[in-house]
């Protein structure tokens, strides 16, 4: 077993242990609650989330089975009860995500995300430095749509292949800046595209659930307004991180073409595109359209009207998840028009979305839902709202990305998001301050492991080709960790609060 995995085994021996211990701490010490400022329910409410948490945090169990523990433990300790619980399990945001996958997965199938990013590689250009390039803008643009781990398995063998022909074997050259700068380029920017679409990672779905959980009077964030919200930090991302792998902390060198020949055998290999392909394109080019124009698209001088208000009765509340899942039930009825018959999707691929994911969703969800009925968010929030409104709000935002990014490198993101989100829920309101402030900034930074194998499945993927070292990609993930903990926060500071009107109390 290697290192970063025997400790990995070791936290996960201690959490199993130490999350019970914490449960029953607090369960059985109600003077222990009321030294912290608790009353009975919030003391019940702590209990409940000191086990999910460090459970998710240590993945002492599989973390869907960790995720189930708020159906049990809310109702048993009488802070929620299993009818409100179970709802929190399936809302609409678990079904968007539900039916983004299915959309995904119809891309994979058909082997249209592979086409696509071929042809995004082979067109910025052929030498090294231009080959890393390609394969960051193609995974960033894949990673908006596709889970990131499916998009790094996907690209993962094509770069391993242009590796070997610009440093083939025979060089002696297994372990080249070359390599390592195009394996951490495609892992970091399966990582950062993910950023950029509410669909495009697990810890948005949360940020935009709790939201909708404990701020239903606010507007919700449209699709298109996120990905306006977030364009710009795609457009630092890809030029700055080039520059760091193959000028900075890795130089990269060379005029070898033989990587073109790679990506040129590739895209022959594929033929010309077929009616499956052509008939997932259309899919998912309508699944693009009817999530950015559902609602109404400000331009500044003139507003593009949502498609919403064409329906004949305007009391329908459709959303994104109601797009997502009517295109996904659809491609279980259109022909594939392959030789060998079919649907565009079928049981046997859609039954291949991660049930833990969409568990940790739930999950986390019942228990901000537990946390705000006792008023648990409160009391945490009366000790993080003074510092929110004492420093200046660069400042804060810098410590906040900084401190997220750090726990996201050794803990899920999607955990990180569940046990912060709240928290900072509580204290925005309590600073008077629009929550998106705080909580679009947390959720951003949670995508941001870079140093370690374990931070995030992309980086573990790349390790795995034998390509680069740990101590690489932890040296390099130092200076890709500060790179992104600037621009999310002059991003914020300078574009998001002013395009999304976010107020300091």
């Amino acid at each position: 077993m290697s290192e970063p995995r025997e400790a990995q085994a070791r936290l996960s021996r201690l959490g199993r242990w130490a999350g019970p211990l914490a449960f029953l701490a607090l369960l059985l010490a109600p003077r222990l609650g009321l030294e912290l400022g608790l009353d009975e329910a919030q003391r019940l409410t702590a209990a409940a989330v000191a086990w999910t948490a460090l459970w998710w945090l240590t993945e002492a169990v599989p973390i869907g089975a960790a995720s189930l523990l708020p159906a049990v433990l809310l109702p048993a300790t009488a802070v929620l009860g299993a009818r409100e619980v179970a709802g929190a399990y399936m809302n609409d945001l678990i079904l968007l995500f539900l039916g983004a996958f299915f959309l995904a997965f119809l891309l994979e199938r058909w082997g249209l995300h592979r086409r696509i990013a071929l042809e995004i590689a082979g067109r910025v250009g052929a030498r090294p430095r231009r080959l890393v390039l390609g394969f960051i803008l193609a995974a960033m643009l894949l990673s908006m749509w596709l889970n990131n781990t499916a998009c790094a398995l996907m690209l993962m063998p094509i770069a391993d292949a242009v590796v070997g022909a610009v440093d083939p074997p025979e060089s002696g050259r297994r372990r080249s800046a070359f390599g390592a700068a195009l394996m951490l380029g495609l892992a970091y920017a399966c990582s950062v595209g993910g950023m950029l679409t509410p669909v495009g990672t697990a810890p948005n779905q949360v940020l935009l659930g709790q939201l909708a959980q404990r701020f239903p009077e606010r507007d919700e964030i449209g699709f298109h307004q996120w990905m306006l919200a977030t364009l710009p930090i795609g457009l630092l991302f890809v030029p700055a991180c080039w520059w760091i792998l193959t000028r900075f902390a890795l130089r990269v060198e060379g005029e070898s073409l033989a990587g073109a020949a790679v990506l040129d055998a590739e895209r022959r290999a594929l033929g010309s595109m077929g009616a499956p392909e052509r008939r997932a394109a259309w899919v998912f080019a309508a699944a693009v359209f009817g999530w950015v124009f559902r609602t109404d698209l400000e331009l500044g001088l003139f507003t593009v009207p949502g498609w919403e208000r064409l329906l004949p009765d305007p009391e329908l509340e459709l959303s994104n998840s109601t797009v997502a899942l009517a295109l996904a039930l659809l491609c279980f009825l259109l022909p594939s028009g392959a030789p060998s018959g079919g649907t565009l999707l079928d049981w046997d691929t859609a039954r291949k979305v991660p049930l833990d994911v969409l568990l940790l969703l739930g999950g986390g969800f019942a228990l901000a839902e537990g946390i705000q009925t006792s008023g648990l968010d409160s009391v945490l929030a009366q000790g993080l709202a003074p510092l929110l409104e004492d420093l200046p709000r660069w400042l804060a935002l810098a410590l906040l990305v900084l401190l997220v990014s750090a726990l996201t490198e050794v803990t899920s993101n999607v955990a990180t998001t569940q046990v912060i989100l709240p928290v900072l829920a509580g204290a925005a309101a309590a600073a008077g301050d629009d929550p998106v402030l705080w909580m679009l900034p947390a959720t951003l930074a949670a995508s941001c492991a870079f140093m370690l194998p374990v931070g995030t499945p992309p980086n573990a993927i790349v390790i795995t080709t034998g390509r680069l070292q740990v101590v690489t990609m932890a040296r390099v993930g130092v200076w890709m960790n500060l790179l992104m903990l600037v621009v999310i926060a002059v991003v914020c500071e300078l574009w998001i609060v002013p395009l999304l009107g976010l107020e300091r109390g």
